[in-house]
């Protein structure tokens, strides 16, 4: 029996709210099986022309999709109803009925008619348990800020609906829910930490919704669980202007958010939209992925230089301002050839001056896509048609009369003058039938001067044009870059490969010229390993969602396309978001011990060996000790291998779940591969739509947001002293929860 002296009053309160659960559960599950056979019903009989019926079908699928979400909140419930309590007197409560409030934290709000049971973790009162300590606190709510007394904190224990242990604190950070959490053996997913939120990560999860919020944070500070927690805590605090569809989060690959794909969930949030930047930007563009291939410039950092540095200088050159420029020039310089040059004319009739169509397509609907703009000038075109047409059917008519009765007043009846009339009553009626006809084509004949190609097809004639390309990119890059850029766009053309770089300006190109087929409708982005993400890709990404607001979070330190993307965050604040933003950095590392992540820090501290500030603060790791970092040196791969199988197979018999061998590319991975055949290892090449845990070989530039109980560096003579392999030893080293080892070749 656990000592602690409220023990048996908190038991009771536990049985008190599992009962009133079970009961919940039950009606809940009734409830639902009933919605079930409606929609069932509607379904199978249902009437599109019936618009009651679907009124009613839309309500119920509705009312089916919140007792599926009901339900699976109580039954996780039923194993963990709560995991906290926070004891809060506000200080008007002895002027008001507001009194002591003792709050139950949980993953949902559970009421017994007016008494709350359990109170969601992201309730404003909630935040609390998270920031405060015991004495003068305050926390905002609708009603404004609330100040008063914390009086208790307390943890409990409860797994299978059972209490097995009460604990009092005083601050979350440090304590032995956080050790035993932070202790324990990885699986193949990422997991809900609303246990152990520390006071900075509660302040990234709180943060306002409509400021843009910059997060750098160390590796192992929990950026990853952090952003998914905050998507939580958004859609309940803003619930009224927010609903899942309406965010998205983007990860480095897809087998990532495999890898991140329980989280969500498991905190009560279904339908977010989840992609990475590469599949949005081909969604949005339209891309044919079974004609063409996205390439990662990535895959070139294994590559023996020349090409390496070729591939780097050429993605650098198109991530930034200059190259933002140049593709918006080459869209001025389409835009002036996407209009006809004459006047619109039926029959002889004007009906617009080049002039004043000119004027509406380059200043009146400037704001517009160019395409959009030429819908615009469609209207334009059918509205005075539409009005003109009766006017020159009437005029051509008119002309006729007058001629007919010309004719009378010159002639005297007879038959010349009434052969005369009949051909000139022929003539009218061909000029009506032409006027009647041309006026179904005309608009179609006219409007085909503003037909726009394809942003891809654009793109490569770009490539193709070397005279064009170098007149556009005057002022801009030199002519030696120039060429760099052309030679490697058209070699990747001709094997219909994009690398991630050319993605942004294909979407900027198709956003100015045609816009985008379907408006976003995002509200809030979250983009996750933001320290890859180039200047470009950030502005695409807002001029794609003009009414989105963003959570940026990245490591600094972590960054291997360092090629392309920016040294610090100025840039993106300074240009993407002007004006206020929120900064935030989390400097305490939750992930290794601190063995571990001396190691690391002491490779990273090699960036400014020369003397150089350091851009972001080194990663102070949590008070939790293991053993030191393993090294070892081999004069072979295959003796090193060797080791590896061996190491792979101690780490399983200590109960390790996820051991991840790491490589600096795909090509060593594959050759180490051959070495080790006896171990099921899982191969990762970053083509993987799923994530499977265990045994892992991978390359290091994959291991990215990645954690695992022990991790194995193949060889770690493969990194040089530059800045980029720098970076690449020291994420496989903090990928590492409990066990590193370093080995090394020659």
């Amino acid at each position: 029996m656990p000592s602690h002296p409220d023990f048996e009053t908190e038991q009771a309160y536990l049985t008190g709210v599992l009962a009133f659960l079970k009961d919940s559960h039950g009606e809940i599950a009734r409830n639902k099986a009933d919605m079930d056979e409606r929609v069932a019903y509607s379904l199978k009989h249902y009437n599109s022309d019936n618009a009651e019926q679907f009124t009613e079908l839309t309500y119920n699928l509705h009312y089916q999709e919140s007792f599926n979400r009901k339900l699976a909140e109580t039954r996780y419930a039923l194993n963990k109803p709560y995991f906290a309590r926070v004891d809060f007197t506000p200080d008007e409560a002895e002027r008001t009925d507001r009194g002591k409030s003792r709050c139950y934290i949980g993953k949902m709000t559970l009421m017994r008619g007016l008494e709350i049971l359990i109170t969601d973790w992201r309730a404003p009162v909630s935040s609390l348990y998270y920031k405060g300590r015991i004495g003068r606190a305050s926390y905002e709510c609708p009603d404004g800020v609330i100040s008063g007394e914390i009086t208790l904190k307390r943890q409990y224990a409860i797994e299978k609906g059972r209490l097995n242990g009460v604990t009092d604190i005083d601050i979350t950070a440090n304590d032995s829910f956080l050790q035993a959490a932070l202790g324990a053996n990885k699986d193949n997913r990422l997991k809900d930490i609303v246990t152990t939120i520390q006071a900075e990560q509660n302040r990234v999860i709180r943060a306002p919704l409509f400021t843009p919020l910059i997060v750098q944070g160390a590796a192992g500070g929990g950026k990853t669980t952090i952003a998914l927690h905050r998507i939580a805590y958004l859609l309940y605090a803003y619930e009224k202007q927010l609903t899942p569809r309406q965010v998205m989060i983007i990860a480095p690959n897809r087998f990532f958010l495999s890898y991140i794909s329980e989280v969500l969930p498991e905190l009560g949030v279904e339908r977010v939209l989840q992609s990475t930047f590469d599949d949005f930007c081909a969604g949005c563009i339209g891309l044919n992925m079974k004609k063409w291939r996205i390439k990662p410039s990535v895959e070139t950092i294994a590559a023996a230089p020349p090409e390496q540095d070729n591939a780097m200088r050429a993605a650098r050159l198109k991530s930034g301002l200059a190259f933002i420029k140049f593709i918006k020039r080459y869209c001025r310089f389409i835009e002036k050839r996407a209009y006809p040059k004459d006047d619109f004319i039926l029959e002889g009739y004007e009906l617009f001056t080049s002039e004043a169509l000119t004027d509406l397509f380059l200043r009146e609907y400037a704001r517009l896509p160019v395409a959009k703009r030429a819908a615009e000038i469609h209207k334009h075109l059918s509205t005075a048609l539409r009005k003109e047409k009766p006017l020159i059917l009437q005029s051509v008519e008119a002309e006729y009369d007058r001629r007919r009765e010309t004719l009378k007043l010159r002639m005297e009846d007879g038959p010349e003058r009434r052969a005369l009339i009949i051909r000139l009553l022929n003539e009218r009626d061909e000029r009506l039938a032409r006027v009647r006809n041309k006026s179904k084509t005309v608009i179609k004949t006219y409007m085909k001067a503003y037909k726009v190609a394809d942003a891809l097809t654009l793109y490569e004639s770009l490539y193709a044009d070397a005279k064009l390309f170098k007149a556009l990119a005057r002022g801009l890059y030199t002519d030696e870059e120039c060429e760099l850029l052309i030679s490697r766009g058209r070699l990747n053309f001709a094997a219909r490969v994009l690398e991630t770089e050319d993605l942004p300006p294909l979407m900027l190109a198709r956003m100015l010229l045609h816009g985008l087929e379907d408006e976003t409708g995002l509200k809030h982005i979250v983009i996750d390993e933001a320290q890859d993400f180039s200047i470009f890709q950030f502005a695409v990404l807002k001029r794609a969602a003009p009414e989105a607001s963003f959570s940026i979070l990245g490591d600094l330190h972590q960054g291997i396309y360092a090629y392309k993307s920016a040294a610090d965050w100025d840039e993106a604040r300074r240009v993407i978001f002007p004006g206020a933003s929120i900064f935030l950095t989390l400097e305490q590392s939750y992930r290794t011990t601190v063995e571990i992540m001396d190691a690391a820090n002491a490779v990273i501290s090699r960036l400014y060996a020369a003397g150089e500030t350091p851009a972001v603060p080194l990663a102070k790791p949590v008070i939790r000790h293991g053993s030191m970092p393993d090294r070892r040196e081999f004069e072979s791969l295959a003796e090193a291998a060797r080791a590896i199988s061996k190491k792979i197979t101690a780490h399983m018999e200590n109960g390790c779940q996820t051991i991840a061998v790491i490589c600096k590319s795909v090509w060593e991975c594959k050759q180490l591969q051959k070495l080790l055949p006896e171990a099921a290892l899982n191969l990762i090449t970053g083509k993987e739509e799923e994530y499977a845990g265990g045994l892992s070989l991978l390359p290091v530039y994959l291991a990215k947001g990645l954690e695992f109980d022990a991790v194995i560096i193949a060889d770690a003579s493969a990194y040089s002293a530059e800045a980029l392999d720098i970076k690449l030893l020291y994420i496989a080293m903090t990928r590492a929860l409990h066990e590193l080892t370093i080995f090394s070749v020659n």
